[in-house]
């Protein structure tokens, strides 16, 4: 027999979540080594393929331009 645990989140986890994120990121937490491609959402069959890849880390399309 298989058994799977599946957990939800609930608003009050979710937000704890972005307090403590908020705290990491005030005390100096740099991020930057894990964002590993970043795209203009033209280029978002270039993104997608970078993160099929499977050999990256978070790939951001860039919205602004």
């Amino acid at each position: 027999m298989s058994m799977i645990t599946l957990r939800g989140i609930y608003g009050r986890e979710m937000f704890e979540t972005w307090y403590t994120m908020s705290v990491l990121l005030e005390g100096g937490l740099d991020l930057s080594p894990v964002i590993t491609g970043r795209y203009p959402f033209q280029e978002f069959e270039a993104a997608f393929a970078d993160a099929a890849d499977a050999r990256c880390g978070k790939v951001i399309l860039d919205w602004t331009s």
